[in-house]
């Protein structure tokens, strides 16, 4: 029996752990990125970390949901 794992699993525990990379990384993504320095520029460097850490948070909790089946994606049938 071969192994399988779900779609949303793999999105979510995907999801999640990029968000989680990320938010160890805020201060790489800040100082190197595009987005980052665009944050930075914006809201000022003490308020980007903290709107940075939001967004990671975010992605975070969105992918453990997903993971474990309590948000479901759109189906459309066809």
């Amino acid at each position: 029996m071969p192994f399988t794992i779900s779609e949303n699993v793999l999105i979510g525990g995907f999801v999640a752990a990029f968000s989680l990379w990320g938010l160890i990384k805020e201060q790489w993504f800040l100082a190197e990125t595009r987005k980052g320095q665009r944050l930075t520029q914006w809201f000022g460097p003490a308020r980007a970390i903290w709107v940075l850490r939001l967004i990671f948070l975010i992605g975070i909790v969105f992918g453990v949901l997903l993971a474990l089946g309590l948000i479901q994606p759109i189906q459309w049938d066809e």
